[in-house]
């Protein structure tokens, strides 16, 4: 029986970490396979890994390290996870876990599904959008990736295809470098729509979006070596 893997980003979230994994918890306990959740605290400062500490369940796995960036979170937890599915989810729960179920059951024909928050109507804030509209269109143009929702909060992929990746990027650029590797490896990649609700981020537009051109930068130089 396949195992589910979910990798969940922790930075200064404290107030929404035992309310939101319990409801996680209790989302894959009604899947039917076996699961652990990977929760990576990345640096918080505001006591986020002593909530964390208090959750009492088998199926959880917690893990502190200096702050990185969500690329770093995301190679970790990919070299460290078990299953052989992965779920890369946002705390935030923005983009619903009633969606798990059937990214799951999905895996069955794809290697990968990104929930996606463009094909409804959401109060995504216009500047954002604009910004992922133009990552979009350089990341298609130079690695030919389709993917529209690249920085999706909820995406399953099979784990075969990343765990032993050496990925660059250790922030947001992650995001592109991972469907860069995806499409290198003719991975099957489905975008279906989802009911979204946007909670603000941690994304800080200066000083996260210039990290993020140069790991883009650095992702298409490396795809272009390949």
């Amino acid at each position: 029986m396949k195992k589910i893997s979910v990798i969940i980003p922790v930075y200064n979230q404290a107030s929404i970490i035992i309310n939101n994994v319990s409801k996680v918890i209790s989302v894959l306990n009604n899947c039917g396979y076996p699961f652990e959740l990977i929760l990576i605290n990345d640096g918080s400062t505001d006591g986020s890994y002593r909530v964390m500490s208090k959750l009492k369940n088998n199926n959880i796995r917690m893990i502190t390290k200096e702050n990185q960036g969500l690329g770093s979170v995301l190679k970790l937890g990919f070299s460290t996870s078990t299953g052989q599915i992965l779920i890369i989810l946002d705390l935030d729960l923005s983009y619903g876990i009633e969606n798990i179920p059937d990214i799951i059951n999905l895996a069955d024909n794809w290697d990968c599904v990104v929930c996606s928050k463009y094909a409804n109507a959401n109060n995504y804030p216009t500047h954002r959008k604009v910004l992922s509209l133009l990552c979009y269109l350089f990341c298609k143009c130079f690695l030919n990736i389709s993917v529209r929702d690249m920085g999706s909060g909820l995406v399953m992929l099979k784990s075969h295809l990343v765990r032993n990746e050496s990925f660059l990027s250790k922030g947001f650029g992650i995001h592109c470098e991972l469907f860069s590797t995806l499409h290198n490896k003719n991975a099957k990649i489905l975008e279906i729509p989802i009911q979204y609700i946007h909670n603000p981020s941690s994304f800080r537009l200066f000083f996260h979006g210039m990290q993020t051109i140069k790991e883009i930068i650095s992702t298409v130089l490396k795809h272009r070596k390949i």
